[in-house]
């Protein structure tokens, strides 16, 4: 009798006493988010790894480094990554009538399909500038190391070849 008592409890425990641990994962193949602006030319790097790139380009000269995430902080990147949905956002927002605004551009790649979000001024979703908000102020937590290792930052032409003058200026 005393066996099956044990036997029991022990059952028990073991559905009942193990906690699942939690696990979390990069959502994405690759994460980069670019952004230019009058002072400042850059990209971050997210990937399934603990590293992080950064990429300055303005201030010159250009410079790569990594920093390597501690869990802590990996776990709050992908929880933060898994709350977004890039899909419900367009590829495009332009600010009408500047000739000078700041860019960014979200570049999401995961199985080998690749999101683009460019935004040209102040029109874009503010989940969007909230994302930004959020990275930047995390790349600020981050101890970057700079390295010579060559980084692909993916396809930043978007953000150098600025939108052409609106029609209403080019004549003035």
């Amino acid at each position: 009798m005393m066996r099956k008592g044990v036997l029991l409890v022990t059952i028990v425990f073991i559905f009942f006493g193990c906690k699942k641990e939690e696990v979390n994962e990069f959502p994405f193949d690759s994460f980069i988010l670019s952004g230019s602006g009058l002072r400042q030319d850059n990209s971050i790097k997210f990937t399934k790894s603990d590293t992080v790139y950064f990429q300055k380009r303005f201030p010159e000269p250009k410079e790569n480094f990594y920093a390597v995430l501690n869990k802590h902080q990996k776990t709050r990147l992908e929880k933060f990554f898994k709350s977004l949905n890039f899909n419900q956002f367009s590829t495009y927002y332009q600010q009408e009538n500047i000739a000078d605004g700041g860019s960014l551009q979200f570049e999401i790649l995961n199985n080998n399909k690749k999101k683009l979000i460019f935004i040209y001024g102040g029109t874009a979703p503010d989940k969007l500038y909230d994302c930004d908000h959020f990275l930047r102020e995390f790349q600020k937590e981050l101890t970057f190391i700079k390295t010579i290792k060559p980084i692909y930052f993916g396809d930043q032409a978007p953000i150098f070849d600025r939108p052409p003058l609106p029609p209403s200026l080019k004549n003035k």
